[in-house]
């Protein structure tokens, strides 16, 4: 795993190489993948070393992109660079419409209920094929840890993000937290 510091993130993951002339497909960790071609340099992080990259070429092709990077100029040299981790400073991350969180700034949140109950942390982001889970760690009740409980990223349950304050509000149905 990337040791990304706080103001990193990564937005995609290089594949394999394409064609002979030194590009190769990127597996993009993102919901706008037409950013690419908004991308200048990027840093790459692999087998635990960085390294700066000029983007030369830069094109989406279905789910992926086609990156070249400067002084990479053939299949081998793309090939090399396969499995590395593509980082971005998070100041030029897509700007998300309102309502739009990205899961380094839902994770970490406390998760309050709107009568002031304190649920616990969101420990994760999971992805499903409706709609996004929060993993919220529930907080520890006389020394022993708390169990964990999924809440359902929706409208209907999460009334407020406050990113300033870290924290979430949620109006949850009852029986939820036993779970």
């Amino acid at each position: 795993m990337a040791n990304l510091d706080h103001g990193e993130a990564a937005i995609g993951r290089i594949l394999s190489p394409h064609g002979l002339a030194g590009f190769f497909r990127v597996y993009p960790y993102t919901d706008y993948p037409e950013r690419c071609s908004d991308l200048s340099q990027v840093n790459l992080e692999l087998h635990g070393q960085r390294r700066r990259y000029k983007v030369e070429k830069a094109s989406v092709r279905g789910r992926f992109w086609l990156l070249k990077f400067a002084g990479v100029d053939n299949r081998e040299q793309a090939g090399q660079l396969a499995g590395g981790l593509i980082i971005i400073p998070k100041a030029e991350r897509v700007c998300l419409p309102e309502g739009s969180y990205y899961f380094d700034q839902i994770e970490g949140l406390q998760v309050y209920t709107i009568c002031g109950e304190r649920l616990g942390e969101i420990s994760e982001v999971i992805t499903t094929g409706g709609h996004d889970l929060y993993k919220v760690k529930r907080i520890s009740v006389g020394g022993t840890a708390g169990k964990e409980i999924l809440l359902p990223a929706v409208k209907q349950f999460i009334k407020q993000i406050d990113l300033a304050a870290g924290l979430m509000i949620v109006d949850l149905p009852e029986g939820l937290t036993e779970l």
